[in-house]
């Protein structure tokens, strides 16, 4: 009697262990997964008021730049260092539509929002070394990969088979024009490698960078580079440390002038 007496009791605490065991967890939890909820419909209430989309016809020329309208100035009056809106045609595919925000500090925006408050999602921003007017012939976008698949969370998704053909192009507008990307490559990069590697100008050693970019894609693209091409990069972290980055490259491939944004 006195050991089935021990045995129920061992349960029992066993059992409340278990519970005091989840209630840590949760309470660990349900915080981060709050903040990232309120980020994500942050972002989404964001682009909601500031990006209109025209019916249009995705086969119609130019349809990315006639029927999308940025309100850059309400955007600058919330946040002078925007300085551009990334946005994939299919945002409920690939969820990337957000502002792109320049400081010339790559860790400013890491855990900051537009409004400059704490995030753990952070902000899409440029690169430190880049120029803000998107004049240089390679350039980088950083953001993180968020488990939602907010922020950069979505460009893991061209490792999946097929994926790739459906979504290979975006959009880039600045107050002034439409820039027109198509994705030619993707990769697990060195973090602080040769795709981090800022100032190319038209040459042969661009060139040869554009054909290693090329040639370390996971999937083949048939993408033809040359040494004008202006090449835009969307770095994010892979989940294996600090030691990779998934790389996603895309070339401008079109250019629209923007008479108004609104």
């Amino acid at each position: 009697m006195k050991q089935k007496k021990g045995g129920a009791l061992l349960r029992r605490l066993l059992f409340i262990a278990a519970l005091l065991g989840i209630a840590a967890a949760l309470y660990h939890l349900i915080p981060d997964w709050m903040s990232h909820w309120k980020s994500a419909e942050a972002y989404r209430q964001l682009a909601e008021d500031t990006v209109t989309v025209e019916d249009s016809d995705p086969q119609e020329k130019d349809w990315w730049s006639k029927a999308v309208h940025v309100a850059f100035e309400d955007l600058k009056q919330q946040n002078p260092d925007v300085v551009a809106w990334i946005r994939f045609d299919d945002p409920e595919a690939v969820n990337i539509n957000y502002p792109v925000l320049y400081s010339g500090d790559n860790s400013h925006y890491l855990k900051k929002d537009i409004n400059g408050e704490y995030s753990d999602a952070g902000c899409i921003f440029l690169e430190k070394l880049n120029k803000p007017d998107f004049s240089d012939y390679y350039a980088i976008l950083y953001g993180h990969n968020m488990r939602d698949g907010t922020m950069f969370g979505d460009l893991k998704r061209y490792k999946e088979a097929g994926f790739y053909d459906e979504h290979q192009f975006f959009t880039l507008y600045t107050e002034d024009a439409a820039y027109r990307y198509q994705i030619f490559s993707f990769e697990d990069a060195v973090n602080g490698g040769p795709v981090y590697q800022i100032g190319f100008q038209p040459g042969g050693e661009y060139q040869k960078f554009l054909s290693e970019l090329l040639a370390a894609s996971i999937v083949d693209t048939n993408v033809k580079l040359n040494q004008q091409d202006h090449v835009l990069t969307l770095s994010t972290c892979n989940g294996t440390g600090n030691r990779e980055r998934f790389a996603v490259h895309a070339v401008c491939i079109d250019e629209q002038k923007v008479t108004e944004n609104s």
